[in-house]
């Protein structure tokens, strides 16, 4: 009897071979999704050390930053770049290709507003009083990324 040499896979090896890399693969996505929020969030973090040294440093340099408007914040991160010749611009929003890296958040002076909506991977910037300053991130749903107590202090004294 002559037998007939194998050559090749059977559908069903094959079959196996790709269920079992879909399986793989899935499990690799799996992980991968929650890494990549936790980078995200590290840069926002980043952006907020980076935004908190830039406002002490001009602090530091002038006499007072005013906290009574708004702009006041901005005119001092401005100053700041035009001083030090760091970019604010090439710090990159981590959720958001259009949206701006810092916001002053407007809730008062005592905490920052709970849930800022469209401020996703921002730097929050909260006016206490005069030269007092707390410096915050948001992560994907533009939760607060340190709670109030682990705020980052900007203050002259």
């Amino acid at each position: 009897m002559l037998r007939k040499s194998k050559k090749g896979y059977t559908l069903i090896e094959l079959l196996v071979v790709v269920a079992v890399i879909g399986v793989l693969v899935l499990l690799g996505l799996k992980t991968y999704v929650p890494q990549r929020e936790r980078v995200f969030n590290s840069i926002a973090k980043a952006n907020a050390g980076t935004v908190q040294t830039m406002l002490v440093g001009y602090m530091g340099s002038h006499d007072i930053l005013v906290v009574s408007a708004a702009a006041d914040i901005t005119a001092a991160l401005n100053g700041v770049i035009a001083e030090t010749g760091t970019p604010l611009e090439s710090m990159v929003n981590p959720y958001s290709d259009t949206a701006g890296v810092y916001h002053i958040d407007t809730a008062g002076v005592s905490d920052f507003d709970a849930a800022a909506v469209g401020h996703q991977g921002e730097v929050s910037v909260l006016c206490k009083a005069d030269n007092d300053l707390l410096v915050n991130a948001r992560g994907k749903e533009g939760e607060l990324l340190f709670d109030l107590n682990n705020a980052l202090p900007a203050s002259k004294h």
